[in-house]
């Protein structure tokens, strides 16, 4: 018997908690979507001379609503043709470094040595800097003799040890990559990386119940979210690129209400979700993809998910970052009463949640890092 299949719908939903979008937003967005494509590309002054008959706060916020779903018209269209380019996707991230790249590929190694990483992470300025910032707290810096301020990395690396380095490299990686702002979405940056620490945090676990290797597991739930991080990034960037251009034509046409109409738009949250749904999986295979990896499988883990070959399909590390991404979903939800009893149990049932997986992810902190192994 086939295991339930969780709808799109759910997973909608978690981004529309993730991002912050109120349900009732949601019903009204998909309202708009559903007028007619000539009522949501009036012209300018079409629309204008509606708001000019009926001037009240009704027709105003009519006005806005058109003017954001002809916004978001153009700015859908120039979004797909930017994460259809992984060129321009890939400009939109930090540039980690294929030095970076195959320090993950040594860190997935069977018989790694300390003195083999330092020579390899000394090729990847920044993380020489991230490491040595968090060698210099008192909580490492005290060990040395002299406590004196370390300046070589190396010193410290005993201090850490290699199954800290496991966890503390791919998360300076992924850190590097977060977007500095994400107004205006407030928060959406600091959820967005718990999503990713609890999601890496859980897989990790489950790994070790299922005798699957725990830093491939990791790696592949932290960096699921990469393609995440450029749809917010590519997403915000176009629509203040689309905003501007509007108003510029606004202005040349000398068109007020126009002009104040868009002044107060701003990025749309149901909009983000729904890119979150339609594109993030596929740039995280696609992204993680072109680092050149030898020995650990990430992109052909996440490619899986992208696929969406579901549980029964998958590779024992797929079902693991499944399950693990799966959880992370069902509590979020649960937490926020968006999720029916059916809905629940077909969620965990999907992933072939067992009652020893469902209860070792309950007693982990998913948000917390155990770097003692």
């Amino acid at each position: 018997m086939n295991a339930p299949t969780v709808g799109p719908d759910v997973t909608l939903r978690f981004f529309d908690v993730l991002i912050g979008v109120d349900p009732e937003k949601r019903q009204q967005h998909l309202h708009r979507q559903q007028l007619p494509v000539q009522e949501r590309t009036l012209l300018a002054v079409e629309a204008a001379a509606r708001q000019a008959r009926l001037a009240d706060a009704k027709a105003k916020a009519q006005f806005g609503e058109f003017a954001q779903a002809h916004l978001h018209d153009q700015v859908a269209d120039l979004l797909a043709e930017r994460l259809t380019s992984l060129d321009d996707v890939k400009a939109s991230l930090f540039e980690l470094t294929p030095a970076y790249y195959a320090l993950l590929d040594l860190l997935s190694a069977k018989a790694v040595t300390l003195n083999q990483l330092d020579p390899a992470i000394k090729k990847v300025p920044w993380l020489v800097e991230d490491l040595l910032k968090l060698i210099n707290q008192p909580k490492y810096r005290n060990r040395t003799a002299s406590g004196a301020l370390i300046k070589d990395v190396k010193t410290g690396l005993r201090f850490l040890g290699l199954e800290a380095l496991q966890l503390l490299i791919p998360l300076y990686g992924m850190k590097r990559c977060m977007p500095h702002s994400t107004e205006p979405f407030h928060g959406l940056k600091t959820v967005l990386w718990e999503y990713s620490l609890a999601t890496a945090n859980a897989a990790r676990a489950l790994a070790d119940l299922y005798r699957e290797h725990r830093y491939t597991a990791f790696c592949s739930g932290l960096f699921h979210t990469l393609g995440h991080v450029a749809v917010v990034r590519s997403y915000l960037k176009t629509y203040q690129q689309v905003k501007r251009e509007e108003l510029l034509k606004a202005r040349e046409a000398r068109d007020i209400g126009l002009i104040d109409a868009l002044d107060v738009l701003e990025p749309e949250a149901e909009f983000l979700s729904e890119q979150f749904t339609a594109h993030a999986a596929v740039l995280s295979a696609d992204l993680t993809s072109l680092w050149g990896l030898q020995r650990l499988p990430l992109c052909q883990t996440l490619d899986q998910l992208a696929e969406g070959v579901g549980y029964s399909g998958a590779s024992p590390m797929a079902r693991v970052v499944q399950q693990a991404q799966t959880f992370v979903q069902w509590q979020q939800l649960k937490k926020r009463n968006r999720l029916s009893a059916d809905e629940m149990q077909s969620m965990l049932k999907s992933v072939g949640m067992s009652k020893d997986a469902l209860q070792l992810l309950l007693q982990t902190n998913l948000l917390k890092l155990d770097m003692d192994g």
